[in-house]
Parts: structure tokens; sequence; C-alpha cells
């Protein structure tokens, strides 16, 4: 069995907030609307983490945005505002994967946020998908953060290509996504992006796990691939809620 390990928090482990910090350079501005499933999360962990909205009750996001990889515990408490993530569901942190129950079900339909709908089927390479995300001006933490929602095109490529010795030497696997840019880029994402969402053909598809380049040549980015989690966020859900 893949998932060899679940923890669960009874913590306030992290805020889902609309403004993150600096998370990819370029990029193109985003239309009102279009991405009203992505979230963002504030952890002890990590400043800022992307996240979806996959439930009423529950967000997805990477499991190294909300736990210390190292002793895996559990991050501390954490105090903030708006919809609080009350219980963590982990999937060991070689399947960068955690789901979080907020403690305030949103209400829908809603006319700004709706839920993402999961991917079931493989993404071929050379697909084109949507990274969206806040912007800075240039590649550092320094950088001027934008105002507005920006979006990156990731084009997915062959996890072979990825895996070569110059680039990601076959760390990724079968449960991942490769994609974006090989070459030096002014469009990628940057650290504080980790976690965000991966859409192809307007379903959510990954999570973006590592490989955060902010531009930088053999270094493009790796999703967590949400199809291979599927069965078991569905498990998660279905054990901790009656409807």
């Amino acid at each position: 069995m893949i998932y060899s390990a679940i923890f669960l928090a009874a913590f306030a482990l992290a805020t889902i907030e609309t403004l993150p910090d600096p998370l990819l350079v370029g990029g193109t501005e985003s239309r009102w609307g279009s991405f009203p499933s992505a979230a963002f999360i504030r952890t002890p962990t990590s400043s800022y983490c992307g996240a979806a909205l996959i439930h009423p009750e529950f967000v997805l996001t990477i499991a190294q945005c909300v736990i210390d990889s190292s002793s895996l515990h559990p991050p501390a408490h954490n105090c903030g505002r708006n919809n609080y993530p009350s219980q963590l569901h982990l999937v060991n942190v070689n399947n960068d994967i955690a789901l979080l129950r907020v403690d305030r079900r949103f209400t829908l339909p809603s006319n700004t946020i709706e839920l993402a709908v999961r991917r079931k089927r493989i993404v071929p390479d050379e697909a084109e998908c949507l990274l969206p995300g806040w912007g800075i001006q240039r590649a550092t933490t320094a950088g001027f953060i934008e105002s507005r929602q920006k979006y990156l095109t990731v084009d997915i490529l062959n996890r072979d290509k990825c895996n070569e010795p110059h680039i990601h030497q076959g760390h990724v696997r079968e449960s991942m996504l490769c994609g974006g840019n090989l070459f030096q880029s002014s469009n990628a994402a940057c650290s504080g992006n980790l976690g965000s969402p991966l859409y192809c053909d307007g379903q959510l598809a990954g999570l973006l796990s590592f490989g955060t380049n902010c531009g930088l040549a053999d270094d493009p980015p790796v999703f967590s691939q949400v199809r291979y989690f599927n069965r078991w966020i569905d498990g998660e859900i279905l054990k901790r809620v009656v409807n």
C-alpha cells in the first residue's frame, strides 16, 4: 500500500487567505473567476503555500507545507482568521500530499469560489496546463508583490527527460508530473508557490512539490499528481463526513 502513514492532528494548523507571499515571476494576469478553487494557506513551516478547495470542508495541498518532514511531528498551533484547517490527514512525506479539514464549512454555491474537479485520467506529454499564483517584479523575496492573481502556462514534459542526470536525477516518480521551463525563463514559479494547484483542461491535475526555480535552467517544476491519490482522498473524506 503506497500510503504507509497517515497522521491526524487536532490543531488549527493554517489559515486560508487571499494574498500570499511572492509566488511567481512573469506570468499572465488572470481574469476574474478564472481559478475559483485555488486557495492559499499560511503555516508555521512555510510562510504561504498554495492549495485547492476540493470539498466544502477540505482543501488539498502538499505534505511539506504543513508538517516538519525531519521529525514527522505536526506543526505548532497557529492563530489567524477566516477558515482554519482543524485536522491533517497526511500521506508519508515520500508521497507529497496532505488533506486539511477546515473548521467552518464553505457555503456553496458561491459567486466567488467553487470546488475543483479532480482529474482522473493521465495527463499526456506536451499537454498545456495552467498554474495560478501571485507575482513579483524580480526573482527575489524583496521583489514587489503584485496585488492581482497571475498564471503560468506549463507544458507537461516527458518524465524520462526530467529524470536526466543534469535535471532531476531520477527523482520524478510515477506519482508526479513534470512540466515548465527547461531553459532559463522570465516566466516561472518560485519557492513561495509550493502546493499551488496545476489545472489541465480545467481539472485539478497536480500540486507544486519541487523545482521552484524562479526561472533557472535545468530545474523544471514537479507536481504531486492528484489522480494518483484520488482513492485515498475519497476514502479519507468519506470517513469523516456524514453527507
